[in-house]
Order: structure tokens, then C-alpha cells, then sequence
């Protein structure tokens, strides 16, 4: 049987070597709640400058939605499956570096053909390529006559990601505001805009709208809820390279560790849930966990748990002014049904149509209806993801040592009938889960891989409550709070709190996944010390990462 809590794990003896370190009276320099990604990047270039870091995990596992966990001889990340920003020069490649982790810690390039494959319901499948040309070129072949319209739309993106890549991350002058307000036109005119409102703005067809936005999965949200400027700045992203970790999210998460755990008087706590953050006058001195420990730091205490929980439940809603109510109070992202599946090694999803890219499957044109028809779990014409980790790399550690595959499938679902069947009894919550999960792999042996359910040697399905449990993302939210304009705008929350000791850092105070939680990672660590080691202008440009990628086929990873 799955898992069915996030703690546990831990023996006694594990338990008992925590409590020892504890009592040994070690003082830190910063205390961070949470062992996330971002958390994992402030942490370790807080680390790596010589400051001592406590990090408090509820999980028994560090990574939050980037962790690995194991069922049979499998490994699984459990959301997170290709990003961004991994190029040389750019956030990636400059953190790494900065760490000196640079060469141990790589990332594979997908199939410069195409990253991801866009399954229509026509039975077309559009390939995504690097570079915006192509991509124009791949709609246009698909569906001809819209080359012009795709070709308007991109060079709006360009546009954007070209002022963005200019915005100000500090403070500006009141006599600087004319300025930027000249150069950051673009944004000016779209900061409001869906990216339905561009897409009619450029007058693309249905058949173009639905190959651009069938990632809507990546997105959180559907066309007409979300910001241009997420769209802008995921797709435009991915468009630069997208990437697989060499050593899976695995390796990759247990490197960022290790940086943090090698470096003296330096420790992470898991099964350790904080449960009161402490405020004394204008400053947080303490945090308290559920076991009765107490954790002071000398130079700050960083929060990596949803700030809206930990508002309410760690620190108290009413210390918080009205204005910083305000920017709490944010909606939550999407959530959705995650299936693991481990394969044996009679089968090869290659002969299949799989390989080192992603396919997004649709059934129905409109993405905007599919949303609010699966929200409550009707799947008639049924949206979905699916992802193939073990052709990302030949790196060992996630599939048997006699061979194997993975087979990943995610859709977007609502959040309250699986909370209402889960409070009703574990047996209806698993039968809701298992119809649901049968539904898709239905579809998937009947347009994908026939008789797929005979090379199942593991199966898990997470939930949206798996989500809430084991990441402590409120109502299995994706993505913190939604990327919608009126939550991506200069009014969007922050780092800094109302005590100048104590910082938010997760996905909803910067921005979702691992490109996005990397910014807020490396900003924060920027913010606070002063070390300004990335500068945007100084990265490397679109046009430059994308002149470097290889544009014939990347070779295939054999068995």
C-alpha cells in the first residue's frame, strides 16, 4: 500500500541522533523553515559564504515538490519533470558555478526537434522546438495560414521577455519612473492581459491556440485566467532549452544538500514540523517545533512554507498590517492527479512514440472549457501530461538495476471531491483515485502503448490531498498562489515581512517551479547579503542560448 503520510520514515536511532545535535546548544545564523527548492538554493549559497544554516523539514525527505521518493526498486521526483535557465550563462549555470557545483551537477538537453509534443484532437502532433521561427513554422505546416498570426504573437513575447529582462530589482527614483516607463512599454500596455486576450489580439485559429497552450498544466491555470507575463515568462523559457538534471531531480536535490550539510555547524532536522514562529518587539526571535524544540538564529529566519499558511497558522494573522493582509490573501494555483508508473524491462516506450520530450495529449480545442469540465471530474474529453524520466538520462538511481522504465501522467482536477471523498473514508478516497487514474490509462492503451497495464510492475497515484499532506501546499496547490494578472503584478508578494529579520521564500513569494524558484532563491540570498553575484543584464540573451543549442537530434539513451 502507498504511502499514506508525509513523516514516518525516520527509525529511532535517526530520531534520537536529532535530538542529541540538539541538545548540543548549536547556534546558527539563519534558521530556515522548510527544505524546498528555493530553500534549498538560499541555503546553500548562505552556506557556501560561511554562514551556519538550520533548515526544519516536516517531510522525512528534502525537496518539496522537487523530491525523490521510492516505491519497489523506483525512483520518482514527485512534480517536477524538465525546466529552464540550465544554459551556460544563464541562472542555472550561474548558481552552480557559484557553489561550485557546476560540473557535478548537469542537465541534459530535451530533443531540440521538439521539447514537448502536442498531441491534438485531430491525431496531429505538433513538435515545439527551440527558437520562434521554427515554432511558426511547425504551426504553420500543421495547420497552414497561420504562420503570420504565430509569428505576431511570438514577437510579442520577444518583446516582453526583452523588458523584463530590463526591469529594475531594486528600488527606482521617483525622477527614474519616465524612464523605465518609456522603456517598459510592452508591459505597461499588457500588464492587465490574459493570454486569451493576446491570442485574440493576434488572431490566431483554434488549432494554434490549443498547440500553445496544451502545456496549460505548466501554466496553473487556463488561457483566459492567466497572466501574459507567466506565460511569457515559462514558454519563453522553455524556448531557450529545456532541461533534464544528468543525475535526476534526485542527484540534483541530494547535491544542494550535501552543500548545505558538508559545510561545519550546518544541519537539517526532518520530521520536524514548526509549529510558532515568536516575535519579540520589531523582530522574530525564535522558532518553535512540534517535539519542543526551539530554534534561535543570529542573522534571520527565512520561511520556505506557503506564506499564507504560515501567516495563520505560526504567526498569527492579526500581526500582520492590513496592507501585508492584502498581498496574503491570495488565491491558490490549480491542482491535479499525478500517476507513477515503474515499468519492467520487456518494453521500451520508445517503439511507442516516447522519448526525450514530453507529450501533452487533448481531445477538445478549447482549454478554457476543459479546465472547468475537469475541475469537477468530467473527463469525457480528457486533458493530460505524460513524461518518460528514465530516457532523460542514463544516469542510474531511478529504475531497477536489471532495467526498467518510468512513465509519468498528470491532468488537472479538482481539488474539493477528492478532500470530500478522503473525509468521507480512505476507502472512497482510493476508489475515486483508482477511477480517475483507470480513465487515463484507458486512453493511453488505446492511442499510446496497447496493453501498457501488463508491464506495470509499481503503480502510486498522488492526489491533490497527496499534495496537501506531503508538501504542505494548501488545498494541493501546484503552484503557491495563481499566476492570473492580479497576482502577478508589482502588488505580488514578496520577500521581505514586517519584521526585517524574517523573509518569505516559496513559489508564491516569487515566482513557481524550479526555473521560478531558483530566481527567488538567488534573489533572496542577493537581497539579504548583499552579494550581487547575478546581474540580469549580464546573462546570457535569449538569442545567445538559443545560438548555442545543437539543432540536429540529440543521440537516444540506450536500455
Amino acid at each position: 500500500m502507498a504511502k499514506r503520510t508525509s513523516t514516518g520514515a525516520l527509525t529511532k536511532e535517526q530520531h534520537a541522533a536529532q535530538d542529541e545535535r540538539y541538545a548540543q546548544g548549536h547556534e546558527y545564523d539563519y534558521v530556515i523553515i522548510g527544505s524546498g527548492h528555493s530553500a534549498l538554493v538560499a541555503g546553500s549559497l548562505l552556506a557556501n559564504a560561511g554562514n551556519t544554516i538550520c533548515m526544519l523539514e516536516y517531510h522525512d525527505v528534502p525537496g518539496g515538490y522537487a523530491h525523490t521518493f521510492r516505491a519497489g526498486d523506483f525512483h520518482f521526483c514527485a512534480q517536477i519533470h524538465y525546466t529552464w535557465s540550465c544554459g551556460k550563462g544563464a541562472v542555472m549555470w550561474e548558481f552552480l558555478k557559484k557553489i561550485g557545483l557546476e560540473k557535478e551537477l548537469s542537465w541534459n538537453l530535451y530533443d531540440p526537434a521538439g521539447y514537448d509534443h502536442m498531441v491534438m484532437p485531430d491525431g496531429k502532433r505538433v513538435k515545439i522546438p527551440y527558437g520562434w521561427d521554427k515554432l511558426a513554422q511547425n504551426i504553420d505546416a500543421a495547420y497552414p495560414g497561420q504562420k503570420k498570426h504565430v509569428e505576431q504573437f511570438t514577437g510579442i513575447l520577444a518583446r516582453l521577455r526583452e523588458e523584463m529582462r530590463a526591469f529594475p530589482t531594486g528600488k527606482i527614483a521617483w525622477w527614474q519612473f519616465p524612464l523605465y516607463a518609456l522603456q517598459l512599454r510592452g508591459m505597461l500596455k499588457y500588464r492587465a492581459k490574459t493570454l486569451q486576450d493576446v491570442f485574440d489580439e493576434c488572431g490566431l485559429s483554434k488549432e494554434a491556440q490549443a498547440v500553445l497552450i496544451a502545456n496549460s498544466g505548466d501554466m496553473g491555470e487556463p488561457p483566459g485566467r492567466l497572466s501574459i507575463f507567466s506565460y511569457v515568462g515559462l514558454f519563453g523559457g522553455y524556448n531557450t532549452g529545456a532541461y533534464y538534471p544528468t543525475k535526476h531531480f534526485k542527484g540534483y536535490i541530494e547535491g544542494l544538500v550535501n552543500c548545505i550539510t558538508e559545510k561545519p555547524g550546518c544541519h537539517i532536522y526532518y520530521e520536524t514540523e514548526a509549529t510558532k514562529v515568536n516575535v519579540e518587539g520589531d523582530r522574530v526571535s525564535s522558532v518553535e517545533t512540534k517535539d519542543g524544540k526551539i530554534f534561535t538564529a543570529k542573522k534571520g529566519f527565512i520561511c520556505n512554507m506557503d506564506p499564507q499558511l504560515a501567516a495563520k497558522k505560526l504567526i498569527g494573522w492579526d500581526k500582520f498590517p492590513a496592507r501585508e493582509q492584502k498581498k496574503l490573501d491570495y488565491e491558490y494555483s490549480m491542482t491535479g492527479l499525478m500517476i507513477y508508473l515503474g515499468l519492467d524491462n520487456s518494453i521500451d516506450l520508445r517503439e511507442y512514440g516516447f522519448g526525450k520530450f514530453n507529450i501533452w495529449h487533448l481531445e477538445d480545442w478549447d482549454m478554457n472549457k476543459m479546465w472547468r469540465q475537469q475541475k469537477d471530474l468530467n473527463f469525457e474529453k480528457p486533458w493530460f501530461f505524460m513524461s518518460t524520466p528514465s530516457l532523460h538520462s542514463n544516469e542510474p538511481g531511478t529504475v531497477p538495476a536489471e532495467g526498467g522504465q518510468i512513465l509519468e501522467i498528470a491532468s488537472f482536477m479538482g481539488y474539493q471531491p477528492f478532500k470530500d471523498a478522503y473525509d468521507t473514508s480512505y476507502v472512497e478516497y482510493m476508489k475515486l483515485k483508482q477511477k480517475m487514474a483507470n480513465r487515463l490509462l484507458d486512453i493511453i492503451e488505446q492511442k499510446y502503448v496497447p496493453d501498457l497495464r501488463k508491464h506495470i510492475v509499481v503503480k502510486q497515484i498522488g492526489s491533490p490531498t497527496t499534495n496537501e499532506d506531503f508538501c504542505m501546499a494548501p488545498m494541493g496547490n501546484a503552484y503557491g498562489s495563481t499566476m492570473t494578472p492580479k497576482q502577478m503584478g508589482l502588488g505580488r508578494l514578496k520577500a521581505p515581512t514586517p519584521w526585517p529579520n524574517f523573509w518569505w521564500c516559496n513559489a508564491s513569494s516569487g515566482y513557481a517551479g524550479i526555473a521560478g524558484t531558483l530566481h527567488t532563491g538567488t534573489q533572496l540570498y542577493m537581497d539579504i547579503t548583499g552579494d550581487t553575484f547575478i546581474d540580469p543584464k549580464n546573462l546570457a540573451s535569449d538569442d545567445e542560448l538559443i545560438a548555442a543549442l545543437p539543432t540536429s537530434p540529440i543521440p537516444r539513451f540506450s536500455r
